[in-house]
Order: structure tokens, then sequence, then C-alpha cells
């Protein structure tokens, strides 16, 4: 069964469908118009075509154009609404962050202000549906620590928030080969149970 299929006879609306699985790694087939879809786990086509393809279908018009939180989208199609939504990030002049669907990748960044991405995990929260939003934060810096985590707090007010113990997290890894250091470490902290310091409360499902 594919996963991921393209299906639209519209051409610009089948180019930015595909500009977008692209950019956002996620691997798809094409589906010539009036081809038979039903082994396709989720359909990719415009609004004015979703109803012949039913419950399987996601209209472009409903998607992010952000790769991260377009590829949040369809992993939460695809999977199921229940995965947390898992944040990591690693204080620093350059901060690193990296943001997780349960185990999938959605983005790692690299920004130069703690408002920035804040703001940006933000934008994840409000985006995705999701269990809860699990925000780790690397120790390194006591004083950017604290700016985060009231950060956090106000923008993203839901979300449990740890403090990580970082050391080790800025190695090499064979796995994340050619990802900016800071990064590598946000995925890292992401993963590893620190200190609780905001308990968040489950999330909404209006």
């Amino acid at each position: 069964m594919n996963r991921i299929c393209v299906a639209t006879s519209k051409a610009r609306a089948y180019y930015a469908l595909v500009s977008r699985l692209r950019r956002a790694e996620l691997p798809f087939s094409s589906m010539l118009p009036g081809s038979d879809c039903r082994d396709c786990e989720l359909v990719l086509t415009t609004a004015d075509e979703a109803e012949q393809f039913g419950g399987a279908a996601l209209a472009l018009e409903d998607l992010d154009d952000n790769p991260g939180i377009f590829k949040g989208q369809l992993m939460s199609r695809l999977n199921g609404e229940g995965d947390v939504i898992l944040v990591g990030v690693d204080p620093g002049k350059r901060t690193g962050l990296a943001v997780f669907y349960g185990r999938t990748k959605l983005a790692l960044n690299t920004f130069e202000s703690a408002a920035a991405v804040c703001s940006q995990v933000g934008t994840f929260a409000r985006a995705l549906p999701a269990s809860r939003m699990l925000v780790r934060v690397g120790n390194g810096n006591r004083s950017m620590v604290t700016r985060f985590v009231d950060g956090f707090r106000r923008e993203v007010p839901g979300a449990t928030i740890e403090v990580v113990d970082e050391s080790g997290t800025s190695t090499a890894s064979a796995k994340m080969k050619g990802v900016q250091r800071d990064q590598v470490a946000a995925a890292k902290i992401a993963f590893r149970k620190g200190e609780v310091v905001s308990h968040g409360t489950p999330r909404s499902r209006d």
C-alpha cells in the first residue's frame, strides 16, 4: 500500500504538492487523474477534487507551506492524532531547535534569539493536533534557560517543560552527518528526560 499519493489534474497544484513533499523529505507516489487510489492511505489533491477520494483525501488548500508543519499535518493523518509534539532546545548565542511528532523529525533549525525560538514552537503547537507538547531545554546556560522557560510558559502555556542535562549532546552523530552541531544537540536533548519545571495540560481536540 502507498502511504501518500498525489492525485490531481491541476498542474499548479501538482507542482505545489510535490515541491512540499520533497522539502519535507516524504516519499510519495504520483497517480494519474482518474486512477484507482484505493491502495493509498492518504491522497493529496485539491479541494475541488477531494470528494472523489473520500476520507483519504487531504486538500492542498488545507496544508501549510512550512515544510515542518506540512509534514506534521500528514503524519497526524497517517499515524493518528495521539502523538506527542517533542521539542529540544540547545540554548546559546546560536540556539538549536529540534521538533518531532512522536519520533518523526519535523524540523531542525538554528535561531539567534530566544523570542524567535519560542514563537516557532508556538506556531507548531497551534498548527498540529497532538495529545500534548513536551519541551526540553538544555541546561548549559542558566540565564538563558530561565529566559526560555519563561518564554515557553507564555507562548505554549499547555506544554510540559523540562530542563535537561545537556552534557555530551554536542558530540557528532553519524546518523546526523552534515547537520549543524547546535541542531544535533537539540535533537539529542529532545529525547533526554529532564527535571519538570512547568506541568502541561492535555490538549483540546476541538
